[in-house]
């Protein structure tokens, strides 16, 4: 791997409607669900009690978070 390419990043600003958009993403992809699903569910406490890591995709959803909140 070339080193430099590994210590690189960039940091991309998103407005409200694409941070939105990107929670829903990935929500999608590692739920099955659809963002605003997401929220509803975890405000609802659907998954509290049970370890985030017996939950398919539920950490890295959980992780997402910031960007709609």
């Amino acid at each position: 791997m070339n080193r430099k390419a590994a210590c690189e990043s960039e940091i991309v600003e998103l407005n409200e409607q694409e941070a939105a958009a990107a929670f829903d993403d990935i929500a999608r992809r590692e739920m099955g669900i659809s963002g605003p699903d997401f929220l509803c569910r975890w405000d609802a406490g659907e998954w509290t009690g049970r370890r985030m890591d017996d939950v398919q995709g539920l950490v890295a959803t959980w992780m997402a978070l910031p960007l709609v909140r």
